[in-house]
């Protein structure tokens, strides 16, 4: 087997289906310029602010990866740091899950799966490029963990890999320490479990992930809105129901990333019926029980499936929102759908043990043609950024402008009309996340609920964006609101609609107007200086201490040789 794997290469085999694959799905997306949809939300020079460290007391969405690629974005343009990481992130999971195999066919078939599949397609199509790097990095675990399990070894690579899923973000960081701590704990086969092997995993997850747990802990707000635990069930994207959509690698509560042909009868079918007969050949023989990285993967799978469905078995809705609404940190679970990275992973050990076998037994070619290609011909809208979907533009003059003067007050802003997202004509009119949070470095107010799939409006986490929400629905008087919560000045964006309820009366005319933007000033606020908090910055030590010992525990194994 060893002397196969050095042969082949499946890794680097693996690494260039991702290119060519992330080609293929990214497509326009790669022009130069920024891609802007849903949140997928890139700018010039992000700043190193406090809501960008996690330290400003909000709740921390995306801390530490926004933190990165600030820190990138100093060295290189904003836009080809995206581009960069979205590329990175096929070419990562495809060396990843070629990895998963002897030979080269197999590697070509876990990283075609793995590269072109509805979890990839979904979460891309709603901008959460995050969890893209951190299900690059799942196989990379799975073969840390799984090598530690069989032999004890290979303590520097699951420490190194855990701590790089945590870097790109909460979810990457959850995905990544349950699944390595599945795989060390499953029984069987060579050896058994081992406390220690949990401890490493728990420490390491404990601490690499400082940087938003610690933060979470200290931030205003705790409890999730219970209407978030339906809102975000897992959906049917196929005719077989959010079960067998999941079963499938998709399922997610937003339709509009839904793919049009795994909506129809024949071609979900088709899907379903590839991703069984793998399962079953594979889980039926008595090697695959007997090797840990399966025989994890198996159970790590298994588990994925049951947490990304829970709300939609019986009673399950009911205990998701018992956990999201009483257990502190509960609302992370609330976007189930993410926990099925996890079956999509067992399918790509799956695929990579049927294809070796098909080409070490010289089966006929056209099965090994069909256990390669299935998932792009069950998925072909997912190519070219969606079906041009995507696209890359740059960020108007205007948006620069009241960015650079606004940067230089410091004092709290507030964006409206009230809502959530936006269409932009410079964006060829794609849905995109509000993107003033990310472009000033001061406290932006902006309102932060989600509406999704009919259901009620989920409330979002700032309550300051809270107390603006209820006096534009009760006709209050919003800049008395605005101004008790320290805000000086009010951006208008005029290009968006603007139903009732959505623009205060603001007094005077604005001091300052950019194409569609208006800035108004309320008058300075009052002067609150919060005290210097040392502690604040302890999560992101707890990171940075995690990197520093993967590093050393990285050089330190390449000296012994281990």
């Amino acid at each position: 087997m060893d002397t196969a794997r050095a042969r082949v290469r499946p890794g680097t085999i693996g690494g260039v289906v991702g290119l060519v694959l992330g080609l293929l799905v990214l497509g326009p997306a790669l022009a130069p310029g920024y891609t802007l949809h849903y949140d997928l939300v890139l700018v010039p020079d992000p700043p190193l602010s406090a809501r960008t460290l996690g330290t400003d007391g909000s709740v921390p969405r995306a801390v530490p990866n926004d933190l990165l690629v600030a820190l990138a974005s100093v060295a290189l343009p904003g836009w080809l740091v995206q581009k960069i990481v979205l590329l990175g992130s096929f070419v990562l999971g495809g060396a990843g899950a070629g990895r998963l195999a002897t030979t080269g066919a197999g590697a070509v078939a876990a990283a075609t799966w793995w590269s072109w599949n509805p979890w990839v397609g979904e979460r891309l199509g709603i901008g959460h490029w995050g969890y893209l790097v951190g299900f690059a990095l799942l196989p990379w675990v799975l073969l840390a963990a799984a090598r530690l399990r069989s032999s004890g070894k290979g303590v520097a690579a699951l420490v190194a890999t855990l701590t790089a899923s945590a870097l790109a973000g909460s979810t990457p960081g959850i995905l990544a320490t349950l699944l390595a701590a599945v795989v060390v704990l499953t029984p069987g086969g060579p050896g058994r479990p081992r406390p220690r092997h949990l401890a490493i995993v728990v420490g390491t997850a404990l601490l690499a992930n400082a940087s938003w747990w610690y933060p979470f802990l200290r931030s205003a707000s705790h409890a999730a809105d219970p209407d978030g635990a339906s809102a975000f069930a897992a959906a049917a994207d196929t005719p077989f129901g959010a079960l067998g959509s999941l079963v499938l690698g998709g399922g997610l509560w937003h339709e509009r990333t839904w793919f049009v042909e795994r909506t129809t009868w024949p071609v979900a079918t088709g899907a379903l019926l590839a991703v069984l007969a793998l399962l079953l050949l594979c889980l039926r023989g008595r090697q695959w029980w007997a090797d840990p990285l399966s025989r994890g993967a198996t159970a790590a799978g298994a588990l994925g499936l049951v947490l990304a469905g829970l709300a939609v078995l019986p009673g399950g809705a009911t205990l998701m929102e018992a956990v999201v609404t009483s257990v502190p940190g509960g609302g992370i679970l609330r976007d189930a759908q993410k926990f099925a990275a996890l079956w999509v992973l067992l399918v790509a050990v799956a695929s990579a043990q049927v294809v070796d076998r098909i080409r070490l037994r010289r089966l006929p070619v056209v099965l090994l043609a069909v256990a390669v290609v299935w998932p792009v011909a069950t998925l072909p809208t997912l190519a070219w950024g969606h079906s041009g979907t995507w696209g890359s533009v740059g960020w108007p003059q205007e948006v620069e402008t009241v960015t650079a003067e606004l940067s230089t007050s410091g004092e709290a802003v507030a964006v409206f009309p009230w809502s959530t997202y936006r269409r932009y004509d410079w964006n060829e009119d794609r849905v995109v996340l509000d993107p003033w949070n990310r472009l000033l470095p001061q406290r932006v107010v902006s309102d932060d609920r989600l509406a999704l799939r009919g259901a009620p409006t989920v409330a979002g986490e700032d309550p300051a964006a809270a107390a603006v929400t209820e006096s534009l629905a009760t006709g209050g008087e919003v800049t008395e609101v605005l101004e008790q919560e320290g805000v000086r000045w009010v951006v208008i964006q005029t290009d968006q609609p603007t139903p009732p309820g959505s623009v205060p009366d603001l007094p005077g005319r604005p001091v300052l107007v950019a194409g569609d933007l208006e800035v108004h000033d309320l008058g300075p606020a009052p002067v609150t200086t919060a005290p210097t908090d040392p502690a604040a910055a302890a999560g992101l030590a707890g990171t940075l201490l995690a990197v520093l010992v993967s590093i050393a525990l990285g050089v330190r194994s390449r000296r012994v040789g281990t």
